[in-house]
């Protein structure tokens, strides 16, 4: 089964936001949100969190990594729910401390705000700090029979978390496992390290979980989520194998495969992600595998 955007998975997990950036809220008595998109999408985020929790508050925040698109409203959700705290890996905070990587984030973040006409200072992308410094095997108990564990799973970034949700077999991978386009094919994310994002992918499906909270898209449930699961890492292996015929036919020049790689692969049809950030991620993939091609030899 698909599920977008708003819904709920059960009575105790809904999905807010829209289609393109869903985050999701624990509806227990420590209310708990994952993820928090781009800056522009604070004013809806609160929105859906007050008709779920009416008075109450979201305690904790987790973002899965340290991406505009996964934690960019959260500085204004922070501002809007004062007694939120923001959870993730310890480099999140030390990205959100880099100048270079925070006018990045800012100039794709404004790319959006400027392509839909939403511009309101309210919105910008705000750098956020982290609260709570969370790690491989820290547990969250947020009540309500609810338990969450967290998972390392780098490879994405080096900042990337999951979130396993006992006992009801829910995972929020971020980009982790990669994300579905709008063909129904995988794009992999392994933006910095292929072998750790394989790894990470592995550990996940270990886990058998039923339900995907998927970072774009639909989430995914049952057969649907098992389907997608069979082929995360095949999608990986082949995605490797064009970037390195490609860097192999450029005489392993990155900035060469990546612009012909972009030329070949970016489809506003197929790609739902933004063109400037497809392009980013596409270089930062190409010079992945040059370096894991260059370790092999």
């Amino acid at each position: 089964m698909k599920i977008c955007a708003p819904s709920k998975i059960d009575n105790r997990i809904v999905i807010i936001g829209n289609i393109g950036l869903p985050a999701f809220l624990m509806d227990t008595p420590k209310p708990v949100m994952f993820d928090a998109g781009m800056s522009l999408m604070g004013p809806a985020y609160a929105e859906d969190i007050e008709k779920t929790l009416g008075p109450r508050q979201p305690d904790l925040l987790c973002v899965t990594h340290s991406h505009y698109d996964h934690l960019g409203a959260s500085s204004y959700l922070k501002h809007r729910f004062p007694m939120l705290k923001i959870a993730g890996h310890p480099l999140v905070g030390e990205v959100m401390k880099n100048p270079r990587a925070v006018a990045t984030m800012k100039g794709l973040s404004d790319a959006i705000r400027l392509l839909i006409g939403s511009m309101d200072q309210s919105t910008e992308f705000v750098p956020p700090e982290i609260d709570v410094a969370l790690k491989e095997g820290d547990i969250i108990d947020p009540g309500g029979g609810l338990t969450i564990r967290v998972l390392g799973t780098p490879g994405h970034t080096r900042d990337s978390l999951t979130y396993y949700i006992d006992p009801i077999g829910a995972v929020i991978p971020g980009e982790a496992l990669g994300v579905v386009q709008l063909d129904g094919g995988i794009c992999p994310e392994f933006l910095t390290d292929f072998n750790s994002y394989v790894a990470s992918a592995q550990k996940i499906i270990a886990k058998d979980p039923l339900i995907i909270l998927m970072p774009h898209g639909p989430s995914l449930t049952k057969d649907d989520a098992k389907e997608f699961l069979e082929r995360v890492i095949p999608a990986a292996y082949t995605w490797r194998d064009i970037i390195l015929e490609c860097l192999h036919e450029s005489g392993m020049d990155i900035n060469t495969a990546s612009e012909r790689l972009f030329i070949r692969l970016y489809d506003p049809s197929i790609i739902s992600q933004e063109k400037n950030a497809f392009r980013v991620n596409l270089r930062a993939k190409v010079s992945c595998i040059a370096r894991h091609d260059h370790d092999v030899l």
